[in-house]
């Protein structure tokens, strides 16, 4: 019997396997000016930036298509999937339509598709639980029990430098980003119960951005639990807000990464996505 964990591209995990257990990285794309790039362990980051960087004109992403769904469920006996939140893709749909058709050929397959209501490292976070849970032997139908739980014991919390693409996008005004950009204010912000990215607050300064993180990501209920924080080309930073996550909690296990192309069209450059267990 093989047992699968896949994820959308949005979990900005790519390896072929989580604790041992097979995984599959499903890629979304963007098209920046025309050129569309797939977001897989494949893509130049460093030129992919630039070009969201450089353009004015509006950029999209599109979610994987059934059928890229179903190459990933290909052979596999018990599937857990998890997609970036519905209200921001339309991943999730199409993964589920396509468990609908790879269960009708193959009935004896479980599969169980998550709304993440979330993106980046909280996937990772909830990826990486199903793996121990079946590394832990637990049956199919105990793995979802205990994975439905754990999501309501996990948040995001992310803080953007710059604000030009979401401005290119219509997300937020042309002034209001160049307004940010002027005085150094970074915007902070978090996925609410619905998958919904709002905004928590504003602070002048990385420094006093990384504490009031953690002040939200403790008033959320956060007590030193699992902490994934992914970044956009600012591993400095991302090693900054570490250090103080350690210092406030010394037996935390936090782990640092990269966003891969659709977290890094949102997060953009020095951006942090931290994925936390409440």
């Amino acid at each position: 019997m093989t047992t699968r964990i896949i994820t959308d591209s949005s979990a900005n995990f790519y390896d072929k396997t989580i604790l041992g257990v097979d995984h599959v990285s499903v890629p979304l794309s963007l098209e920046v000016d025309g050129k569309t790039w797939l977001d897989d362990e494949n893509l130049d980051q460093g030129q992919f930036l630039l070009a969201l960087k450089e353009t004015t004109e509006r950029s999209t992403s599109s979610c994987p298509n059934i059928n890229a769904w179903l190459d990933a469920y290909e052979g596999a006996d018990e599937i857990f999937v998890i997609t970036i939140t519905s209200a921001l893709s339309g991943s999730y749909n199409a993964a589920v339509q396509a468990a609908k058709m790879y269960h009708e050929k193959n009935p004896k397959a479980k599969i169980l598709v998550f709304d993440s209501r979330s993106a980046g490292p909280q996937l990772q976070l909830l990826a990486t639980k199903i793996a121990q849970l079946v590394n832990k032997k637990f049956s199919f139908e105990e793995i979802v029990k205990e994975a439905e739980n754990y999501q309501h014991h996990i948040g995001l919390v992310f803080v953007l430098k710059e604000l030009a693409n979401l401005a290119n996008n219509g997300r937020v005004t042309p002034a209001v980003a160049k307004i940010a950009d002027l005085l150094k204010l970074n915007v902070i912000g978090t996925a609410n119960n619905k998958g919904e990215f709002e905004l928590l607050g504003k602070a002048r300064g990385i420094k006093k951005a990384e504490a009031k993180m953690l002040k939200d990501m403790i008033k959320n209920g956060y007590i030193g639990g699992r902490v994934q924080i992914d970044h956009v080309q600012n591993l400095d930073g991302a090693k900054h807000f570490k250090n103080l996550i350690v210092s406030k909690f010394p037996n935390a296990e936090v782990n640092i990464g990269e966003c891969g192309a659709l977290c890094s069209f949102y997060a953009e450059n020095g951006g942090l996505m931290v994925g936390y267990e409440k």
